[in-house]
């Protein structure tokens, strides 16, 4: 018992000494020793103008003995007060290197040995450590090297617990240097990046950047930030929001470009009396170097979900208060100025779509069929015909889900939807879903797959294709000529199904969703034509000999295939207002988009075969196509004043009776390329 307590107090003893040195000491534990600290340490080359003795003050005095700790000739933290500590570490160092008489007066010869010879070293040392510190005033680590062995005090040769001798098993601490040019180093300017204004942040969100701004040192030397106090101020904010930083974000981060520098959660904020929440942050590795200037930013983790009602009238700003940094010669400065204090810069906290800014676009794939005759079988349903081809696009952060797509069916000619078809299929991506067609009553109606699961990624444009079975004309609910068409109009748009990430539907707006994709009325037939333009539409003119009496030529060239029969094409040809003539092919003229037939004449040739039948119509095989001109005349002034004119393909009537004369199928679909130019008569 009187060894144990005889050891305690020489263990007493030993600390009490050592806080004379501003250190203390400990027993170190054999797992404690074999940690391995590694810390960031800041050192430049010192410049000295004066000479130095007891009783000198000054940041050249902090320079001298954090350079004489560095060097292990002071044991104390610099202080900036020159006393008989310093004078000895330096008397020490003089001997060292040969300095006579060594004697702790700072005069030319040292100052000249140490402006050659070494550097200072500043900058983050293990916790509860400072420059020339042998153990941490707060954890009892050593500052420096540490023994292996339980009970060894620093420079014991054995352990006074266990007997063992305490030259095995030391531990180094390391330090990683980066070097501070100049020894005056200060900030030159903040400014508050204006870009980041109203940042949106949304619910889970990680890393959103709310605030920025731009640190400049002078040119007096580099500088190495330490901290920076940051503030989140919720002044504003209506009386049911909360005014709890942790109920919208849960940590905070600072960043030197693209480096993460320094963090903080949100429990080490602290809250004040008017519920502004503030944080000391400690930055690592964070260097200006002299009249450079470094960008920094803020960024913020929110928490999972927001209420509500926290974010219909909130108003949370953030701000730095001020930056704390340390220059060549080891002096710590905080600054206050410039913007800092006053960015106030403002944060939206919103639902997790608007601040992913997720957008739903709908839009037609060029490659969507045009109007045209669809050939269908007689006595058995047409499957997978195409109606209508698109694409969805997601804009934005967020992957979506979309669980409900509707499509809107409208026919011409046909009694209802339904007589059309009975089954439809929607293709997304390689997904094909399929829905029964109920619309039995009306010549329009919507037709929504459900249950679709359909996943796109954020940025992603997928295809999508409307495909319908068309019911056969035996079947006696289809007559030859019924139309379909197939779209997604903006009332579809707005009834898809369409989840973000957080699981929130996209708002019904513009800004979420746009777009649409119309289709073109597909004809059904079990024979019929198609026509294809040849070429580009010409025109010529013939000037007259007096105002008003140019004559205008107009040809249009085109071929006709016959489907699922022989056809028969009529072989005469008109002018009208509009429409297409029973049994001819029909140009509409117009002047300056004012339809005219007044002084125009038309005249339709067979270019592959100018043979007629008896009934004067033009005979196509089954498969086969026969190229065919359109020529127009338009003479002035019976076609009236000087003007613009053009020339338009109004339809062609054909059938597949060699012996109508007068063709009543009348092709008109798809002809919008089928004009000329407009041209000027005078």
């Amino acid at each position: 018992m009187t060894q144990i307590t005889n050891t305690k107090k020489i263990v007493a003893g030993l600390m009490s000494l050592a806080m004379v040195f501003g250190a203390v000491v400990v027993p170190v534990s054999k797992a404690d020793a074999q940690t391995t600290t590694t810390t960031t340490t800041t050192s430049t080359s010192a410049t000295y103008t004066r000479d130095l003795t007891v009783g000198s003050r000054g940041a050249d005095v902090t320079s001298l003995q954090a350079w004489l700790a560095a060097g292990g000739f002071l044991m104390v933290a610099p202080t900036g007060y020159y006393g008989p500590l310093t004078k000895a570490a330096l008397a020490s160092y003089q001997a060292s290197v040969g300095i006579t008489p060594a004697v702790g007066y700072f005069g030319p010869i040292t100052r000249a040995y140490i402006a050659t010879s070494g550097s200072v070293s500043v900058g983050t040392l293990p916790a509860g450590c400072s420059a020339g510190s042998m153990y941490s005033t707060t954890t009892g680590m050593p500052c420096t090297t540490t023994s292996a062995v339980p009970g060894c005090m620093a420079g014991a040769k054995f352990s006074s617990t266990t007997g063992q001798p305490c030259t095995g098993g030391t531990t180094t601490t390391t330090t990683t240097t980066t070097t501070l040019s100049g020894t005056d180093g200060n900030i030159s300017d903040v400014n508050k990046l204006t870009q980041y204004n109203n940042e949106k942040v949304g619910e889970g969100q990680k890393d959103v950047k709310v605030l920025g701004f731009e640190v400049e040192a002078s040119n007096d030397g580099d500088i190495g930030l330490k901290s920076l106090k940051l503030s989140f101020d919720p002044t504003g904010n209506a009386t049911g929001d909360s005014d709890d930083l942790d109920d919208y974000i849960k940590s905070v981060k600072v960043w030197q470009g693209s480096t993460e520098i320094g963090s903080a959660n949100v429990s080490d904020f602290s809250e004040d009396n008017n519920d502004l929440w503030t944080r000391t942050i400690t930055l690592s590795n964070s260097v200006v170097r002299a009249d450079k200037t470094e960008k920094f930013y803020v960024s913020v983790d929110a928490v999972r979900t927001f209420d509500s009602g926290d974010i219909d009238s909130d108003s949370w700003t953030v701000d730095v208060e001020n930056i704390r940094f340390v220059d060549g010669s080891g002096v710590t400065t905080t600054e206050t100025g410039y913007d800092l204090g006053g960015m106030d810069v403002a944060i939206d906290f919103v639902p997790f779509s608007q601040a992913a800014n997720t957008k739903l676009k709908i839009t037609k794939d060029s490659s969507s069929p045009k109007a045209g005759i669809v050939v269908i079988d007689e006595s058995n349903n047409t499957d997978d015909v195409v109606l209508l081809k698109g694409k969805i696009e997601i804009e934005g952060t967020s992957d979506v889900t979309i669980d409900e797509f509707p499509v809107t069916l409208t026919t011409v000619g046909g009694a209802s939807v339904t007589a059309v078809t009975g089954n439809l299929t929607l293709k997304i991506g390689n997904e094909e879903y399929s829905e029964s067609v109920s619309i039995s009553s009306a010549l329009t109606g919507t037709v929504t797959f459900d249950n679709l699961d359909f996943d796109i990624d954020a940025g992603d444009t997928v295809e999508f294709t409307v495909m319908a079975d068309i019911n056969d004309i035996d079947a006696g609910t289809l007559d030859e000529g019924d139309t379909l068409l197939a779209s997604v109009t903006a009332t579809n748009r707005d009834y898809i199904d369409v989840e973000d990430e957080a699981g929130d539907q996209l708002e019904l707006t513009s800004t979420f969703r746009t777009g649409t994709a119309t289709g073109e009325a597909l004809e059904f037939r079990t024979n019929g034509i198609k026509l294809t333009l040849e070429g580009t539409p010409s025109t010529s003119v013939a000037a007259g000999n007096g105002p008003d009496d140019d004559t205008g030529t107009f040809t249009i060239r085109f071929k006709v295939m016959a489907i699922g029969d022989t056809v028969y094409v009529s072989s005469l040809a008109d002018a009208q207002l509009s429409g297409n003539t029973d049994g001819k092919t029909t140009v509409l003229v117009d002047r300056a988009g004012t339809a005219i037939v007044g002084g125009v004449s038309t005249v339709l040739t067979n270019i592959t075969d100018t043979t007629k039948n008896a009934a004067g119509l033009y005979e196509i095989q089954e498969g086969q196509s026969e190229t065919f001109e359109l020529t127009t005349s338009v003479q002035l002034p019976a076609a009236g004043t000087s003007g613009l004119y053009r020339a338009v393909l109004g339809g062609v009537r054909w059938t597949t009776d060699a012996t109508d004369a007068t063709p009543s199928n009348s092709y008109t679909s798809n002809l919008d390329s089928f004009k000329t130019s407009y041209i000027s008569l005078n």
